[in-house]
């Protein structure tokens, strides 16, 4: 069964039946979030499961222990002239047009908050299309 310990993954190993720790990474690859859970046993089983998407569950709240939050802010006077193209962004991720509006009134306001990977790609995504954003690392969960 698998359970979380801090900011690793604990379950039965494959091999052996013994505790396996897993340490689950998100990255940003090809414009994209690739996830993976790198694992080890000590009795010498090892690997990785990647896929692409974020982390969710367990494997997200562990990855989030490790390495905390993040948040992704724009100002809403310099990006004033350019805010359909921001709102474009929101929806081309498949929000609604109310959706978008709320993401980019969170993005004006306090910021968006998520994992460093994701946060990342908002922002890259939103500097392509002519946006003025920051992000910082270390955000409080």
């Amino acid at each position: 069964m698998l359970r979380r310990e801090g900011d690793v993954l604990l379950a039965p190993c494959a091999q052996c039946g013994g505790i396996s720790r897993s340490w689950p990474e998100e990255s940003v690859i090809y414009g994209r979030i690739e996830s993976s859970v790198s694992m080890q046993c000590d009795c010498g089983a090892e690997g990785v499961a990647c896929d692409w998407g974020p982390l969710i569950g367990i494997a997200r709240e562990a990855f989030i222990a490790r390495v905390g939050l993040a948040r992704v802010h724009a100002d809403p006077e310099v990006n004033r002239p350019v805010r359909v193209r921001l709102l474009a962004v929101f929806r081309r991720d498949g929000m609604t047009i109310a959706e978008a509006v709320d993401a980019y009134a969170r993005l004006t306001g306090d910021g968006i908050i998520d994992t460093p990977a994701v946060t990342q790609l908002l922002a890259d995504r939103l500097a392509a299309a002519g946006g003025a954003v920051t992000t910082a690392a270390g955000t409080p969960s």
